[in-house]
């Protein structure tokens, strides 16, 4: 039986009762038309615009998605920008080095090797074959004007592509470096002086570039041009030439180095170029004049590689050099015909005491001009380098004279 007939259920009750008024109160119809007098109502319930709250929540994720996508566009443009400023930098720096092709004969070489002269200068026979020229003091700036200090020597190195039928004061410097040697901070600190550099040449009276400074008062008038334009006391010079690194590899026996195919074909083919040396790929101990030829090659891909290949001889040499201490004097004593200073005896004396307590540090290099101080400009048809003497001279001072090695050091790693 079902539950409602137990409980008495009529079904005939509901028929009975469809007379009744079943309509809804006007003041409870909740889903009908809404009254005007209702304030609440804006309007039809049916006709109500319906809001998806979902439509807010994907608008905000196409929010995020577009402001994403943004973000990535923009790092793209700047990775782009940055891709085209280190394309144009490099563009710049291969211009620059076309430019300045000649811009290191002996670059490094000569300078490393007249600084192992100086370190041996101690040795009296040494320094009785050195040639001496008499110092010139600088007509153009007073010593009160220049910083120094005497915890610092600061030596001119100068390399020249001087041939022996050649007077050395009438070459101009194809590298132009300071040594300063800083026994304050126990470290040595180089810098090079690119030889376009624009600069004002007291003893010519006019701008000219920096190693055409030569042309009134030979390599003093170097010295005193730096002094003049960049405030630094510069102690004295060191000239050095080709002729000086062909007797000085010959005297230690040569030196092995691994020649490539393509080196030596240039070389070969080129005799007047390379002095008539001749080269074979492979390893191979090599003379002076052909250490010289290996040296000098530049035809064959950039100047980059060029100072590579010195590196390898600088490395060969200072390889033969500590195996046998003995070698620097008799690398001194042969080269040291070939080397002009206006140092005296006794100075180079102190130069060599002083790279003697400091050999054993840290060692850095600069350059003039200093990053972001200078830019290329054409004066008279010549391509040059102009810079911001001010900016340049205020960098060379507080390198030389206030960083330490551990500012360099940190810098520099």
């Amino acid at each position: 039986m079902p539950r409602f007939d137990n409980e008495g259920f009529n079904p005939q009750k509901r028929i009975n009762n469809d007379t009744r008024d079943r309509s809804v109160p006007i003041d409870e119809n909740y889903y009908g038309s809404a009254p005007d007098d209702l304030p609440f109502f804006k309007s039809k319930p049916s006709s109500a615009e319906v809001r998806d709250n979902q439509d807010d929540i994907y608008s905000d994720i196409n929010a995020a998605y577009n402001e994403d996508n943004e973000l990535r566009e923009r790092e793209e443009y700047q990775r782009m920008r940055a891709e085209q400023r280190q394309q144009k930098k490099q563009s710049s720096n291969q211009k620059k080095k076309k430019r300045n092709k000649r811009n290191r004969k002996l670059s490094v070489l000569a300078i490393l090797l007249a600084i192992i002269i100086i370190a041996v200068g101690m040795v009296e026979g040494v320094l009785a074959k050195v040639n001496y020229d008499k110092a010139k003091d600088n007509p153009y700036v007073t010593a009160s004007e220049l910083k120094s200090d005497p915890a610092v020597k600061n030596v001119l190195l100068l390399g020249v592509d001087a041939r022996p039928d050649q007077e050395v004061e009438t070459s101009r410097p194809d590298t132009m470096m300071l040594l300063s040697i800083d026994t304050k901070h126990h470290c040595i600190k180089s810098t090079s002086f690119l030889r376009d550099t624009w600069v004002y040449i007291p003893s010519l009276d006019k701008n000219q570039r920096l190693n055409a400074s030569t042309g009134k008062d030979g390599y003093s008038g170097v010295a005193q041009t730096i002094e003049y334009n960049f405030g630094v006391k510069v102690d004295g010079y060191v000239v050095t030439n080709f002729e000086m690194f062909k007797v000085l590899v010959d005297s230690i026996g040569g030196v092995e180095v691994n020649v490539t195919k393509k080196e030596a074909k240039e070389v070969n083919k080129h005799k007047k170029r390379y002095g008539g040396a001749k080269l074979e790929a492979g390893q191979h101990n090599l003379t002076g004049e052909q250490a010289l030829a290996y040296c000098r090659i530049r035809k064959i891909d950039t100047d980059f590689n060029r100072t590579k290949r010195q590196r390898t001889v600088i490395n060969a040499i200072l390889n033969k050099a500590k195996k046998n201490p003995l070698r620097l004097y008799s690398m001194a004593n042969a080269s040291a015909k070939y080397i002009e200073t206006d140092l005296s005896k006794s100075q180079l004396k102190a130069v060599g005491a002083y790279l003697g307590f400091c050999i054993t540090g840290e060692m850095f290099e600069e350059k003039i001009p200093f990053e972001g101080t200078w830019d290329y400009a054409n004066h008279g048809g010549a391509s040059v380098i102009d810079i911001d003497v001010e900016k340049n001279k205020e960098m060379l001072i507080d390198y030389i004279y206030n960083q330490t090695a551990a500012e360099l050091k940190a810098e520099k790693e």
